[in-house]
């Protein structure tokens, strides 16, 4: 997060999106004031608040929920953030018909489109705050990640298969209401076998 420029009073309350074993809210801890995971699993979420607790964290100060985001008023107790982060989460939206009858990490809409799920996270936003967005950077990687995903019928679960570039993040925020502030590849790594870069994206609210 070094190589993104943010203003001290984004470090405040921050909400992560799909928050697997809580590595990186357990890292942001320290810099934020608050942070709330969200997870459409009640066991990735129990275990969360376990390993929160267990460092000595308060509820206030770190704490998950078991939620399917869809921008209904009830939601997260209409709570409004300086950030939110994302990682490669935007790349893993399911049709909501589809998803009951398949085993799936994440679903947060019931349209594939990345651009609702960006306009969804930005709703959450309080003005000024970031949305932070960690995922493939496509000009590293020339073939789909997961090309055997038609052979089982799950083909449609990964919208972009070959990440994104700063181009299309840059677009996706301006029609969400955010300004593309900082785009850059933080890190390399393997995803199934293939050598990728990670791109980091902010985007901040009007």
């Amino acid at each position: 997060m070094a190589q993104v420029s943010l203003t001290p009073h984004d470090f405040s309350t921050t909400l992560s999106i799909s928050i697997c074993l809580g590595l990186l809210s357990r890292e942001l801890c320290t810099y934020v004031k608050s942070i709330v995971g969200v997870d459409i699993s009640q066991g990735v979420v129990d275990f969360f608040n376990l390993r929160a607790s267990n460092q000595g964290l308060a509820p206030e100060e770190m704490k998950a929920v078991c939620v399917d985001l869809k921008h209904e008023d009830h939601e997260l107790r209409g709570t409004k953030f300086n950030i939110i982060v994302v990682r490669r989460a935007l790349r893993s939206v399911l049709d909501l018909a589809h998803s009951r009858a398949i085993s799936a990490r994440w679903r947060i809409i019931t349209s594939p489109s990345i651009q609702d799920v960006t306009n969804l996270l930005a709703s959450f936003l309080q003005p000024g705050g970031s949305l932070l967005v960690a995922d493939i950077f496509r000009d590293t990687i020339q073939t789909d990640i997961f090309p055997d995903q038609d052979a089982d019928g799950h083909g449609h679960i990964v919208a972009h298969q070959r990440g994104f570039d700063e181009e299309e993040m840059g677009t996706t925020f301006l029609a969400a209401g955010l300004r593309l502030q900082d785009f850059d590849v933080v890190t390399s790594g393997k995803m199934h076998g293939k050598d990728v870069d990670f791109f980091l994206a902010c985007g901040v609210k009007s």
